[in-house]
């Protein structure tokens, strides 16, 4: 799905895109280089929709490339997403001109374009005023499209632009029937393995750590705190251990050791947390602290076994 953010320079595109899908935090976003022209990358949010993210350098000379011949039919054409942003903590004219070149480039090479998300970020900045912004954008806009324009007053600093395009996905998500039949196919899968082990499930995608799906159904969570995934960044020496435990027992074949989950506990139940590939990561929790889920989850059932199997090729990187 290509998703098109455009705007001036240092209005926090790039910084928008690294923290809601590479979750950098904002103190690594500091010192981050402009974009040079157009800069393409590949996400997978919620582990479902993929998104082919269009991240637009906003200097003078590559604005003026944006909306010559050569280069503004492969910009603007098949565009599902489009999101301008902008500064509201400086204005000027010429943010307009820029709104209403962006605006008339979209519904021309784009007409099935049914919403163009507009974010004024920086509202945490002193002086900041999105309203004058908002009414600066909507100067020159041809009033046959202005019922396409969504504007939100937004900042990345604090977290609401992350949280607003998330929302954005989510929306382009839910009108994805293909999208959707996937979910649904994941979520039959955790129910039939709940149903295998008395537990409930939860399925969180690894590269942006939201939520895919789970046995509870919605899950409200603030998307700020969750980050990429990765168990395998456990400092240890656990390794170097387990093969010396294998010399004592003088055994043969040397066994390869990997992490692959954690367990945590409460007082009453188990929290497992569970790899399932580099895509998937699965959230376990016991009705009580009943050892036998240990031996069911970690291979003494085939049927699990294979169901997990299943699972870990559904939710494949494709």
């Amino acid at each position: 799905m290509k998703t098109l953010v455009f705007g001036n320079a240092a209005v926090g595109k790039t910084s928008l895109l690294k923290s809601t899908c590479e979750g950098y935090t904002f103190l690594q976003l500091i010192n981050i280089p402009p974009t040079r022209g157009i800069s393409r990358e590949n996400y997978l949010f919620r582990g479902l929709l993929e998104i082919n993210a269009w991240d637009s350098g906003g200097q003078d000379k590559y604005l003026k490339r944006y909306f010559s011949e050569n280069q503004r039919e492969s910009l603007f054409s098949e565009v599902s997403i489009p999101i301008f942003m902008e500064d509201c903590s400086e204005l000027h004219p010429e943010q307009a001109k820029l709104f209403k070149q962006f605006v008339e480039n979209i519904v021309e090479l784009s007409p099935q374009v049914k919403r163009i998300y507009v974010l004024m970020n920086k509202t945490d900045v002193e002086g900041a005023d999105p309203n004058k912004l908002f009414e600066l954008l909507r100067l020159e806009i041809d009033p046959k499209y202005l019922h396409l324009l969504e504007f939100t007053p937004v900042s990345v600093k604090h977290g609401t632009a992350q949280h607003r395009l998330i929302e954005i996905l989510d929306n382009a998500l839910e009108n994805s029937v293909l999208e959707l039949q996937k979910r649904k196919n994941i979520r039959e899968m955790l129910e039939s393995i709940k149903a295998d082990i008395n537990c409930e499930l939860i399925l969180l995608n690894r590269p942006d750590g939201l939520i895919t799906t789970s046995t509870l159904g919605d899950i409200p969570a603030d998307p700020l705190k969750y980050i990429p995934l990765d168990i395998a960044l456990m400092e240890s020496n656990i390794d170097s251990i387990f093969e010396s435990i294998q010399e004592a027992f003088q055994q043969s074949k040397q066994e390869h050791m990997y992490l692959d989950s954690y367990i945590f506990t409460t007082e009453t139940r188990f929290i497992i947390l569970k790899e399932i590939n580099d895509y998937g990561m699965l959230i376990v929790i016991s009705p009580d602290k009943n050892n036998n889920i240990f031996p069911t989850l970690f291979g003494s059932s085939q049927v699990v076994s294979d169901k997990l199997k299943e699972l870990e090729e559904m939710i494949k990187h494709r």
